[in-house]
């Protein structure tokens, strides 16, 4: 899926796996994130295969003009879960607005594991 923009040079097409990429770089640089997790056999397989390791743990549905985001973290252990969790949504959502123009319609966090560290 991608989303397409009409301009008087022609057509601009943003796929789905280039908002996965600005998606999870954004996320991985956020305090408190250790990583991202694939979700289901389709990123593992990806992932075997050298797939982009930025995109890994996140999932872009798109609807019309909604762009839906799945993000998929592991957290370190003792930070605050839900105040990381917003401060991913609010840099992810900034990140695909300023790269894209795209305003995402949801951005879900989902904590999927939290990593102690000795």
């Amino acid at each position: 899926m991608s989303n397409t923009r009409q301009t008087e040079y022609g057509n601009i097409e943003i796929t789905s796996e280039a908002l996965a990429a600005i998606a999870g770089a954004a996320a991985v640089r956020c305090f408190g994130i250790v990583g991202m997790v694939p979700r289901g056999f389709r990123q593992g397989v990806s992932e075997i295969l050298g797939g982009d390791a930025a995109s890994r743990g996140v999932e872009v549905k798109q609807d019309g003009s909604d762009v839906i985001i799945d993000l998929y973290v592991v957290m370190a252990y003792g930070v605050n879960i839900a105040q990381v969790a917003q401060n991913v949504m609010e840099t992810v959502r900034y990140e695909i607005e300023k790269m894209t123009g795209l305003r995402p319609a949801e951005i879900n966090v989902n904590v999927t594991g939290v990593r102690v560290f000795k």
